[in-house]
C-alpha cells in the first residue's frame, strides 16, 4: 500500500488572487474544510505524518502545515478537531510567538490534542545555501529547542521552499536526529519505504474541486507523471540560479501574470519582498 501526504500553508477566512507571496499557498477555510470532507467521505483516515508512517494497515491521508503561522491554530485546528483528525505542524522556531505565529502555549496546546508539532528549521533560511556550519546549527537549533519546549524527540523536519541541503552535506539531516524529512516533490508515499525516508507532499490548492480532490487522495499516478516535467523545469531554474534567485524571479513571474498586476493595474509600481 501507499498513502499520499497535503501541504497546506495558512488557512484563512478569505483569500486573494495568488500572486507570487505566501498568499499563493493559502487556502480559504471552506476549501480547506471541503478537503477534510473529501477525506472522510473517501473513508481515510486523516492523520499525522506519524501515524501515517505507523499504521500502514490503514487507509489514511497525513496532513500537514507549513511555518507554524496563527491561522493555522485559528482556524485549521478547529476543523480538524471537529471531524476526529490530526495533522503534523512543521514549525519555524525562530518565529514562535512573532506577530501572526504560534506560541509555544498554543504548540503545546496541539500536542496535547494529538497534533504533532516537528521542526521547519530555525530561521527558515534555504538550506542549500548554508555552510555546513550553519547548516547543522538551522537543523540541530531547531530539533533542541522544540525537544525542550514540547518534551519531545523531534523526529521530523520539513524543507523551508522544499530546498534540500546540498547533496554532500545531506548526511546531516540524520547526524541532527531527524529520521523523516519532508519535501515538496509529489507523489505517494510506500509503506515498504525504510523507516527514516524523505516524504512526499502534495500541494492542496483551494481551488480544487472535489473530483481533483479524490484524484489526489487516492494518488493517481497520472497526476504525478503529470507534475514531472514542471518539476524538473523548475528544478533546473532553481540549480541554475540559486534559492534565493530563482525565488524572487518565480515571485516577479507570478506577480506579473497576478490580477490587477498590469501597469494600469492596483499593483502596478509595487516591488514585493522577498
Amino acid at each position: 500500500m501507499s498513502w499520499v501526504c497535503l501541504m497546506f500553508h495558512d488557512v484563512l477566512p478569505a483569500t486573494e488572487a495568488s500572486g507570487g507571496g505566501a498568499e499563493r499557498f493559502a487556502v480559504p477555510v471552506t476549501a480547506f474544510e471541503r478537503w477534510l470532507d473529501t477525506i472522510k467521505d473517501a473513508e481515510f483516515a486523516g492523520c499525522s505524518v506519524a501515524t501515517a508512517v505507523a499504521t500502514p494497515d490503514r487507509r489514511r491521508v497525513a496532513i500537514s502545515f507549513d511555518d507554524g503561522t496563527r491561522s493555522q491554530f485559528d482556524h485549521a485546528v478547529p476543523a480538524l478537531r471537529a471531524r476526529g483528525m490530526t495533522a503534523t505542524f512543521y514549525v519555524t522556531t525562530d518565529w514562535i510567538g512573532r506577530p501572526g505565529y504560534m506560541t509555544w502555549d498554543e504548540l503545546r496546546q496541539l500536542t496535547a490534542w494529538g497534533m504533532s508539532v516537528q521542526s521547519h528549521t530555525r530561521s527558515h533560511r534555504f538550506l542549500s545555501e548554508l555552510s555546513d556550519d550553519a547548516l547543522r546549527d538551522e537543523l540541530a537549533g531547531s530539533k533542541a529547542v522544540l525537544d525542550a519546549e514540547l518534551a519531545q524527540d523531534t523526529a521530523e523536519l520539513s524543507f523551508p521552499g522544499g530546498n534540500a541541503p546540498r547533496r554532500r552535506w545531506r548526511v546531516r539531516l540524520w547526524e541532527a536526529g531527524y529520521r523523516r524529512v519532508a519535501g515538496s516533490r509529489w507523489g505517494r508515499n510506500p509503506d515498504d519505504a525504510p523507516p527514516s525516508r524523505w516524504i512526499r507532499r502534495c500541494t492542496a490548492r483551494g481551488s480544487a474541486s472535489p473530483a481533483e480532490m479524490r484524484r489526489v487522495l487516492a494518488g493517481d499516478p497520472w497526476l504525478t507523471l503529470t507534475r514531472y516535467p514542471r518539476e524538473a523545469a523548475l528544478n533546473g531554474v532553481r540549480a541554475a540560479l540559486g534559492a534565493s534567485r530563482y525565488e524572487r524571479w518565480r515571485r516577479r513571474v507570478l506577480d506579473a501574470f497576478r490580477p490587477g498586476s498590469g501597469p494600469t493595474g492596483p499593483r502596478a509600481g509595487r516591488t514585493r519582498g522577498a
